[in-house]
């Protein structure tokens, strides 16, 4: 007996059918003010990161500028800076953590009750259909995947608002002239910047196209071959017809892994050669204002920083692709489970609901209308 087939959606429908089912949780009074309140508490935490980005940024060229003087008192003041934006650093990034991971759980408890209700109230009839490993899994994996997500294109909207700013205001210098020819060109730093991120995008976007359908491919024979272990388990039986079953769709299993893992290899391969250029380029382009005498070392080094920073906030879709297709198959089969597993349309049982997991959500109906 198979694992649900999941649907192949586009990316809008998948997400709009996903929040028809899971969205309760930010919504419903009972849920919704521990949520906002944690995305709250996320979101000042973030804005004192990219704070500390900002510093960070300009102590790079306090530090180099110092070191072009040969100023040493100067320098040893920068490195207790230095120990002070680090420790700031630490903590920020140490409370988003728990913030994230609070967050999830609390959203994939409502997630899984919402999904359980329906399995319970059915008496347990579609346990054929491998409900209550999917339901373990594919909850924890969306709402997990979804709050990181979310998190971290909402860092990097942060980022580029702040530093767009910086790289436009690093490329008002005086004109560049090296070999009698003189460039001038405002902003100059940011259009690059924009143009290299933009290349890779599109890079990563053609060589990733393949990995959401073959990390789903995979989840289903992960399913498959745990539905089968627990059915020999329970069955209390293991003869040759069973090993050869579990030889089969372990089989499979291993050719669905394969698969993914070339695409994840193409993949790799691109994005790899996106990020190791990243490292080299920004110096490569700040360095003529410097060889032209326009630009102190420090100047140099801020804004190949700030180069870079700007570049890996607008690089997000590349640098997350292996995540997206990871939470967009699992999404698709949590949409596959609740039709799976309505919820009932009156109320749960008393006791039905697991401890921690909140009230009892709204039902969703079977039919509602996936996006488009």
């Amino acid at each position: 007996m198979m694992a649900p087939k999941t649907p192949h959606a586009t990316w809008r429908a998948t997400a709009s059918r996903f929040w028809a089912i899971a969205g309760g949780f930010w919504y419903r009074p009972e849920s919704r003010r521990q949520a906002f309140g944690l995305v709250t508490v996320l979101l000042l935490l973030a804005a004192t990161e990219v704070a500390l980005m900002l510093r960070f940024n300009t102590w790079n060229r306090h530090l180099f500028d110092a070191l072009e003087r040969r100023d040493a008192q100067a320098v040893l003041a920068e490195c207790g800076v230095l120990l002070l934006i680090v420790a700031g650093f630490c903590v920020a990034s140490a409370g988003q953590l728990l913030c994230r991971r609070r967050l999830a759980l609390g959203w994939r408890a409502w997630l899984g009750y919402r999904l359980t209700a329906g399995w319970v109230a059915s008496g347990g009839g579609n346990a054929a259909d491998n409900l209550d490993g999917r339901i373990a899994e594919d909850a924890r994996v969306a709402t997990e995947e979804a709050v990181e997500l979310a998190a971290s294109f909402t860092h990097a909207l942060m980022t580029l608002g702040l530093f767009v700013g910086v790289l436009w205001a690093l490329s008002d210098h005086p004109p560049i002239v090296l070999g009698g020819v003189s460039f001038a060109l405002p902003g100059y730093l940011l259009w690059l910047a924009v143009l290299y991120a933009l290349l890779g995008m599109a890079i990563a976007v053609l060589a990733g196209r393949p990995l959401t359908r073959s990390t789903d491919h995979r989840q289903a024979k992960e399913a498959d071959y745990r539905a089968a272990l627990v059915r020999t388990r329970d069955g209390g039986r293991a003869g040759r017809e069973e090993e050869g079953l579990l030889a089969r769709l372990f089989g499979d299993l291993a050719s669905a892994f394969e698969r993914q893992s070339r695409a994840f290899a193409r993949l790799e391969f691109f994005v790899c050669a996106v990020t190791r250029t990243g490292l080299g380029l920004p110096f490569l382009v700040a360095t003529p204002a410097y060889l032209a005498g326009v630009a102190t070392l420090g100047w140099l080094m801020q804004a190949a920083q700030a180069f870079q920073t700007v570049s890996e906030a607008l690089r997000w879709p590349v640098q997350h692709m292996p995540r997206l297709a990871t939470w967009r198959a699992s999404a698709e089969r949590v949409i596959v489970l609740a039709d799976a597993a309505p919820p009932p349309t009156g109320a749960v049982p008393a006791g039905a609901t697991p401890a921690g997991a909140g009230p009892e959500p709204a039902p969703l109906p079977a039919t509602a209308p996936v996006g488009s």
